[in-house]
């Protein structure tokens, strides 16, 4: 099962969408996801509950499931604000796209709650976006 969890519609219409993880946690069985998109799904939880949701993720992967992470970076975006290098307009459309946003994270902090259980496969920054993506397989 490809599964994708936004407030946003998916691009690829063959991904299983699900807005909220109640729904997510019954449709989907533990270690049936083949593939998981998560944009912008953790941020819209408090800080306090992004790490119980992402053990829930983790327990839908199947061994060899990809799980890719695109959020806000909180470092991003305050570079960008304090170095003059992005529009006010801009940075609040980024930040407040979803209008459901309820925290910020960093791609360190994803990395830390996702390791070693994940394989970090590759990560980069979307400078344009202020978004961490992180792409991670599970390998046991």
């Amino acid at each position: 099962m490809r599964i994708y969890l936004s407030q946003s519609e998916p691009e690829d219409g063959s991904l299983e969408h699900f807005t909220n993880v109640a729904t997510f946690s019954r449709s989907v069985m533990d270690s049936e996801a083949t593939s998981i998109v998560c944009d912008r799904f953790l941020s819209s939880f408090t800080y306090n509950k992004v790490e119980a949701v992402l053990d829930l993720v983790l327990q839908k992967m199947r061994i060899g499931c990809e799980l890719t992470i695109m959020e806000p970076d909180f470092y991003l975006i305050s570079k960008h604000i304090f170095q003059d290098r992005i529009e006010e307009e801009l940075i609040n459309n980024i930040v407040f796209k979803s209008g459901n946003l309820k925290s910020i994270l960093t791609m360190e902090t994803i990395e830390k709650w996702v390791c070693p259980r994940l394989e970090i496969v590759s990560k980069h920054f979307d400078e344009k976006f202020c978004t961490a993506i992180i792409k991670t397989r599970r390998s046991q």
